[in-house]
C-alpha cells in the first residue's frame, strides 16, 4: 500500500499547476473552439512544410488539422492528477499524447499529426518538388529552407536520415540548378533544448548549419558556417527560415 501511495504521489501533477491545465480540459469538454483558440501560444508550430498557425482566427479555421475528434476526446477526458506531468523547464505534458501546456496555461505544442494534416503535408511536398530543379526534386521530406544575405540553402531528407544540402546564390531561383549539392550530412544535437547542427563535407571544406530552437529574443533562426579544415571562412545569419530542422 505504501509503495502504491508513493508511486501515485511521485507522478501526480502538483496542485499549483492545476490552474494552468484545468481551463484547457474544460475548453475541450465544452467543444469550444473559440475558448481553445484563446488558450494557444502563437505562433503554434506545425511540422514543416505545413505553415505555422499565427493567430486565433487562423487556428479556428484550421482546427481540424490540429485536433481531430480522438485527440480532443483524450484531452477532454484527461485526469488532472494522473495524466499530466510537469517536465522541468519544458512545461506540462499530457502523457503519451504529445500535447504541452506552459505554466501560464497556454498550449505551446501539439505533436501528433492527424490524417488531415498528413494529407496536407503530402500535397505541399509534391508542390515543393514541382518548384525545384529536376536534379534535386527527389526526396522524402524537406527539412530546412533558409536564406542568408548571400545564399539560399535547403536541406532535404532523402530517407533513413540521409540528409542532402543544396545551395544557390541569393539571386537565383530554386528552379535553377543548385551551385552546390552535398550528400550524407550528419546531425548533432547540443544539450536538451533542441539546438542542433547539420554538417556536410566536401573534401577539405565543411558546411555547417547551426539551428536555433532555444535562444534569446535577438537570436537568428540559425546561421551558416563554412570551414576549410579548421579555419572559419564564412559565417552568415539566417534572415528567412522555413522548417525547424527536425
Amino acid at each position: 500500500f505504501l509503495s502504491l501511495l508513493f508511486t501515485s504521489n511521485t507522478f501526480a501533477l502538483e496542485q499549483k499547476y492545476h490552474e494552468s491545465v484545468l481551463p484547457v480540459i474544460a475548453a475541450f469538454k465544452a467543444h469550444d473552439k473559440t475558448a481553445i483558440a484563446a488558450l494557444i501560444r502563437y505562433p503554434l508550430k506545425r511540422r514543416y512544410p505545413i505553415p505555422d498557425i499565427k493567430n486565433e482566427a487562423e487556428f479556428i479555421n484550421r482546427f481540424d488539422e490540429v485536433f481531430n475528434d480522438e485527440l480532443a476526446a483524450v484531452i477532454a477526458s484527461s485526469n488532472i492528477k494522473t495524466d499530466w506531468e510537469k517536465v522541468g523547464w519544458r512545461g506540462i505534458m499530457l502523457k503519451g499524447v504529445g500535447v504541452w501546456v506552459d505554466t501560464d496555461g497556454k498550449i505551446i505544442t501539439v505533436h501528433p499529426q492527424n490524417a488531415k494534416e498528413q494529407a496536407l503535408a503530402k500535397s505541399l511536398i509534391e508542390d515543393d518538388k514541382q518548384s525545384l530543379h529536376s536534379s534535386i526534386n527527389n526526396f522524402e521530406k524537406p527539412v530546412l529552407d533558409w536564406k542568408t544575405a548571400k545564399y539560399h540553402i535547403r536541406v532535404d531528407d532523402l530517407g533513413d536520415g540521409n540528409y542532402r544540402y543544396a545551395s544557390w546564390g541569393i539571386n537565383k531561383k530554386s528552379s535553377d540548378k543548385p551551385d552546390v549539392v552535398l550528400l550524407n550530412g550528419d546531425i548533432k544535437f547540443s544539450g536538451s533544448g533542441g539546438n542542433h547542427s547539420y554538417t556536410f563535407k566536401n573534401g577539405r571544406y565543411s558546411y555547417v548549419l547551426q539551428v536555433t530552437i532555444i535562444g534569446c529574443d535577438t537570436s537568428p533562426p540559425g546561421w551558416l558556417e563554412v570551414y576549410k579544415d579548421d579555419e572559419l571562412l564564412l559565417s552568415e545569419d539566417v534572415i528567412s527560415a522555413k522548417g525547424s530542422g527536425t
